[in-house]
Formats: structure tokens, C-alpha cells, sequence
């Protein structure tokens, strides 16, 4: 027995728990309400054994989990095709190339699919695709490669209250504590970050601040060699994965975000929520979140020595600094609330499922 014609998957197959997987469980409170609105329900599908796949088993213990092996091996796409024929979904929503690789392989040409662009690489789709772009830089980019725009939803993500505020430059007698925090790639600039650093030490003294990076990566081992090659063993520190980051944001006077590629940064948006004032890379995305001397300080991807002058300049005023976490605090949570972003979502999923009702 298939259910009603309001159900719905909901879909992400990537093995950690970053940004994108965050996303996805943010996400699922707001298409259950969606879909059981309509009748039906949305399920869960991640990929089994994965880190998203133990946290779903904590939420919603009736989630569904595939192998994820590839957009082309047998045992994944039976297995997705077994999902879909079980729950005949109104609409497939997808987070991430895999994932929406293999459910347009195994749905129907009539089917709906929702593809989140979480960053710019995506496949190009014109009949029964729509995009929900997490940033407008990728709702451009969407357009300018032939979507339809009546298949373009920009849905920014969502910053919730914070359960912890930061209060910086309120300590007095230690070192300033600056923090990081990402998935330890080269994309990251983590090692823009270290150099920084150096410079900052040759400025300001040894003892004026201190860093801490919180993530794991393949790039671990690399950085570990850098912060020995820079000799800033007692200046920065690499401290792990953080499964809340709410309390290491909330000891820290700064924050720095010094990626070199990005959609529409959670972790960005979750530093400002705190309160931290915030230096971040100029790219697309990060220009969408900061107003450069207001909210925040914007420099120049891939520059050392930029980077070091923002730090510098904010160590140097701790009142202005002070004064942009607070704005920064208060933007973030206006213009990215979770409200807002609920009804954003809400009217792009109305607009798709319309759409095929209507068609």
C-alpha cells in the first residue's frame, strides 16, 4: 500500500557530519510539517552507516538508510528504487550531487526533484527540477546556466538563537583567544590562517593571542607540520571535531574564517549569532553575510598578510570590535532567523509541488 500524494524523501548520502548534513537535519522538522500538511510524510534517507545516519537514528528512529557507493552501482540504485516504489513520494529533495545523481536515475521523468545547491558545482536539469540555492550567488549562477526562474529559490541558510552568547574582549589578565572552525581541507584556508598568525606574533608579541582550530580532515597532518615549520606550537592549536560549538564560541573574543570557497557558510552565520566579532574571506557568500566594517571584516582570500592586518586592527580597538560582534549579532539574526528561513522554504516547496499539481 503506497501513501498519499503529500509524502515526500528527503535525501543526503554525504559520511560526515558538516555543514551540508547540519543543513539536512535542520531541514526534516520543517518538511515533516510540510508534508503532513498535505496528507502525507517525509522521510529521511541517508546514507547507512554514516555519521548523518546515527543522528537520524536519535530523531527519527523510522528514517530510511542506503549505501551510497556510487551514482552507478547496482546495490544503491535498487535500493533507491526499492524507496521510491515503497512510498510512491509526490517529491524527491535532494542535498548533493549523489544523492540526486541517483534519485533522478530511479524516479520517474514525471517526478518532481528539489536539488539544493549547497556550492556551485551541479548538474544542469530544464524539465522537472527545481533549485533551492542556499545563497544568491548560487541562484545567479543557477539562472545564468538555463534554469527557468520560476525554478530558482534562493532559501539562505538559517542561524537559530543561540543557546550561549560570547563576551569578548571581557577578560583581562590571558591572551585574546581567536577561533576556527571547518572541515580541515585546503579549501578552508586553514593554512592562510597559521601564516596570519606568524605575522600577528611578530607584531603583537607571543602572548597577546592565542588560536584554536576545531575540526578534523584530511589536511590534519599538513597543518600539524605547519604550525611546527611557523614555530607557533604555543600560539595555535588544533582541537577536533566539536559536536556543539556553541561553548567554543562562547570563550572566544574572535573569529576567523579565512575559506577560499564556500555556498552560504553555516558556521559563519552561527560565529555571528554568538556575538564573536568576526574577519572572513571576500568571496561569494561570506559578501552576502558581512557588511565589511560594520558587521564584520572582510579581506582578501588566500593573504596572509591581509588577514593579519584585520586581526591586528580589531585586537588594537577592542571597543569597535566589540561594537561589530554586537551588530553582526544582531544582522545575523534578523536577516537569517529561523522563521524566516522557514517560510522561505515553505513557499519555494509550495511553488514545486504546485507546479506539478498544476502540470
Amino acid at each position: 500500500m503506497t501513501e498519499r500524494t503529500g509524502s515526500l524523501l528527503h535525501v543526503m548520502l554525504g559520511k560526515g557530519l558538516g555543514g551540508l548534513e547540519q543543513v539536512f537535519l535542520d531541514y526534516q522538522p520543517i518538511l515533516d510539517d510540510f508534508a503532513q500538511g498535505r496528507g502525507g510524510r517525509c522521510h529521511a534517507v541517508v546514507r547507512k552507516g554514516s555519521k548523518a545516519d546515527v543522528e537520524a537514528d536519535k530523531l527519527w528512529p523510522s528514517h530510511l538508510a542506503i549505501p551510497a557507493y556510487s551514482g552507478w552501482d547496482p546495490l544503491t540504485l535498487g535500493a533507491a528504487k526499492a524507496i521510491v516504489r515503497k512510498h510512491a513520494p509526490a517529491m524527491v529533495i535532494c542535498h548533493g550531487n549523489r544523492a540526486y545523481r541517483i534519485f533522478r536515475k530511479v524516479t520517474a521523468k514525471t517526478m518532481t526533484l528539489v536539488a539544493y545547491l549547497h556550492k556551485p558545482s551541479f548538474d544542469v536539469e530544464l524539465t522537472r527540477t527545481h533549485y533551492i540555492c542556499v545563497a544568491d550567488h548560487l541562484g545567479q549562477l543557477a539562472l545564468e546556466r538555463g534554469i527557468p526562474a520560476s525554478r530558482v529559490h534562493v532559501v539562505p541558510n538559517a542561524v537559530p538563537a543561540p543557546t550561549l552568547s560570547a563576551k569578548p574582549f571581557s577578560r583581562s589578565g590571558e591572551p585574546l583567544r581567536l577561533v576556527a572552525a571547518g572541515r580541515l581541507h585546503p579549501k578552508k584556508g586553514f593554512d592562510t590562517l597559521l601564516r596570519a598568525l606568524a605575522i600577528v606574533r611578530q607584531q603583537a608579541g607571543s602572548g597577546a593571542l592565542v588560536c584554536e582550530i576545531a575540526g578534523e580532515g584530511d589536511e590534519r597532518a599538513r597543518l600539524e607540520v605547519l604550525i611546527a615549520d611557523l614555530k607557533l606550537q604555543d600560539m595555535a592549536r588544533l582541537v577536533g571535531w566539536k559536536s556543539d560549538l556553541a561553548p567554543f564560541f562562547a570563550g572566544a573574543d574572535l573569529f576567523a574564517f579565512p575559506s577560499l570557497q564556500e555556498g552560504f557558510p553555516l558556521v559563519l552565520l552561527e560565529a555571528l549569532g554568538a556575538g564573536l566579532p568576526v574577519v572572513a574571506s571576500a568571496i561569494a557568500g561570506t559578501d552576502e553575510i558581512i557588511r565589511d566594517g560594520e558587521t564584520g571584516r572582510l579581506v582578501p582570500p588566500s593573504d596572509p598578510q591581509a588577514l593579519a592586518g584585520a586581526i591586528l586592527e580589531l585586537i588594537g580597538d577592542p571597543e569597535r570590535a566589540k561594537a561589530m560582534g554586537a551588530a553582526g549579532r544582531q544582522s545575523a539574526l534578523d536577516e537569517f532567523g529561523v522563521e524566516r528561513h522557514r517560510v522561505r522554504l515553505l513557499n519555494a516547496l509550495a511553488a514545486a509541488m504546485d507546479e506539478r499539481r498544476d502540470g
